[in-house]
């Protein structure tokens, strides 16, 4: 399955599909706005650079790695951070094979595969919260929306929610849904 998104600009939604569909639709439409496109599943936005036609475009949205390789160590992605943890966390990491970073991403991946519905519930709510301040943060009702997103209050969300545009205020809807129905146990992810 491909991953969908939405391209929203002047709180309108000006397209919707794939990465590519949404370039060419966008460039189509008019060539020199430069809409916030956002993944559908995660509410991530998605950066790059407009400017160009449409293959242009393309290629700087392309999240694939397509540089030629180079010598040395291959870029995996890796961020180094500071962890602090205490001697005892030290010590235990010390006699796990791979290394401290190494144990840290098992971890961390295991944490994610069996995240609990309470985790998930907490990230989408976290998730649609972030996408409706992008665009609504100034809109009447954005408050009492995201109070009434953390209460799983369905009626206090429509009620807040009225007058936004309809394109943005079905999206934001269709995942509030999806995150209550998580609440109320009928959607397993």
């Amino acid at each position: 399955m491909t991953i969908q998104y939405l391209a929203i600009y002047n709180k309108e939604v000006v397209s919707r599909g794939s990465l590519e569909e949404i370039i060419h639709q966008v460039k189509a439409f008019d060539r020199n706005i430069e809409p916030m496109v956002f993944e559908e599943e995660s509410c991530r936005r998605i950066d790059f650079s407009w400017y160009g036609d449409a293959k242009t475009v393309l290629a700087n949205a392309s999240t694939d790695n397509t540089h030629g390789s180079k010598r040395g160590r291959p870029k995996l992605g890796v961020k180094a951070k500071e962890v602090t943890l205490l001697p005892r966390h030290w010590e235990w990491l010390s006699t796990k094979r791979g290394g401290a970073s190494s144990v840290l991403r098992r971890l961390v991946d295991e944490a994610q595969k069996n995240a609990s519905t309470e985790d998930v519930i907490c990230g989408q709510q976290q998730q649609l919260d972030k996408f409706m301040l992008a665009f609504l943060g100034d809109e009447p009702g954005f408050e009492e929306a995201s109070r009434a997103l953390y209460r799983n209050s369905k009626v206090s969300f429509e009620a807040a929610i009225a007058s936004w545009p309809d394109e943005i205020k079905g999206f934001v809807i269709d995942k509030f849904m999806g995150i209550s129905d998580l609440h109320s146990g009928s959607n397993s992810t």
